[in-house]
């Protein structure tokens, strides 16, 4: 996700709050490692256009060999969606029989209505509990295709009731992911599992008190990356619990040593203690783990 309004709101991100006390943190087991490289391939291939306008029945595939893992499961597109609301949200819905797995992905940023989605700063109530407030831009992009991919997910659930069902994204994709998460464990699928690639912040405390609660969320940040700082700590908005930070450099292979787990919705531990967003640090948002926008098309359409 490219956010234009970078350098102009830096100047006001410090200073802010406080920092609070040192929070918990653990390690990853490398079983862990192994799991985030394979479900951030499902969210690469959401940048592909073969996959997010895919015919039914045709398998997850990418360019440049972006998705390896995922293209040898056979994993099978059940809904691609793409060009069809005023934020121009796209991805798709595949079952991996491999893996035993339904997985709900989320296209990052590309075309100009997505970039309108992503600045769209003020709050809107997603409705989900008292006092939660959602990022407008990023509720409206899941909820402008919510009734269309509720209705088929419904659907697979129920022909593979023993699948788990995991929700993913990068960048703008993360923060649809997150939300859309929410919203499906709270009208009955409990178990998701979301995996959220430098996702901005998507929510006020309550927001994200409340689907930290849900658990089963790995919300992932690299170093300094800038786009998890966005919108600003000055504007209210807070991360969910909790932050698989990733402290390798950029284009380098990951290690379970390189990944500290984060406690808490505001951690000066973490990316968000890495300073003012800036745009000199947009290379580290396009590496978790691979190159998680690799497939991403060229220029800068109104729609795709």
């Amino acid at each position: 996700m490219r956010f234009a309004v970078l350098s102009t709101l830096s100047a006001i991100f410090a200073g802010v709050y406080s920092a609070p006390s040192i929070l918990r943190t653990r390690d990853v087991a490398p079983d862990e490692l192994s799991k985030f490289k394979f479900w951030v391939q499902y969210a690469a291939a959401a940048y592909c256009s073969e996959d997010y306008t895919a015919q039914v029945g045709n398998s997850v595939s990418c360019s440049d060999d972006l998705c390896p893992q995922v293209e040898a499961t056979g994993a099978e597109i059940i809904y691609a969606f793409s060009n069809t609301t005023s934020t121009d949200t796209a991805g798709y819905i595949a079952r991996d029989d491999t893996n035993k797995a339904i997985v709900l992905a989320f296209r990052g940023s590309y075309s100009v209505r997505n970039w309108i989605a992503d600045i769209e700063f003020p709050y809107a109530d997603p409705g989900l509990c008292d006092g939660c407030e959602a990022e407008l831009g990023f509720w409206s992009s899941w909820t402008n295709v919510r009734d269309s991919v509720s209705k088929i997910l419904n659907n697979i659930v129920d022909a593979y009731p023993d699948y788990e069902v995991v929700v993913t994204g990068h960048s703008l994709g993360a923060g649809i992911a997150t939300l859309a998460a929410a919203d499906l464990r709270g009208s009955g699928h409990t178990s998701i599992k979301l995996f959220a690639f430098a996702s901005p912040r998507v929510a006020n405390p309550a927001l994200a008190d409340y689907i930290t609660a849900q658990k089963n969320n790995y919300r992932f940040t690299h170093i300094n990356d800038p786009v998890p700082k966005l919108p600003l700590l000055a504007m209210g908005y807070v991360h969910i619990s909790p932050e698989y930070y990733i402290t390798s450099p950029n284009n380098a292979t990951v290690t379970a040593g390189d990944i500290k787990v984060l406690e808490g919705e505001i951690n000066w531990e973490g990316n968000t203690g890495t300073g003012a967003p800036s745009l000199t640090d947009l290379p580290v948002h396009h590496w978790y783990f691979e190159r998680a926008d690799g497939c991403i098309g060229s220029g800068l359409p109104w729609k795709v």
